[in-house]
């Protein structure tokens, strides 16, 4: 299970989860997220995984490089591949980052 992958990377980023939506309904936006990551071979704990997207767009807003974002995940899942990870990334930003 993927939980909380990017805690290296929120704190070397000193990102903060503020604003993060709180656990309970997912939205439209979420449930297409965790569908792609599926899609993916990406599974685990929604909660935690939809939080890891919500974190993947914070620190892309901040600035953090996706690339570094990508290594940083696959680094903490132990579970995932390079290409899962990259993919990870994309379906946030495409899924989840308000610019998109």
């Amino acid at each position: 299970m993927i939980k909380g992958l990017l805690t290296a990377a929120a704190a070397a980023s000193a990102i903060a989860l503020i604003g993060a939506p709180t656990a309970g309904a997912i939205t439209n936006a979420e449930a297409d997220y965790l569908k792609d990551l599926a899609s993916a071979g990406i599974a685990g704990d929604q909660a935690a995984l939809v939080a890891d997207g919500h974190t993947i767009c914070q620190a892309l807003a901040g600035g953090t490089d996706p690339n570094t974002l990508s290594e940083t995940y696959f680094k903490n899942s132990g579970q995932i591949s390079h290409a899962q990870a990259d993919a990870a990334i994309n379906f946030a930003k495409t899924d989840l980052c308000p610019a998109g």
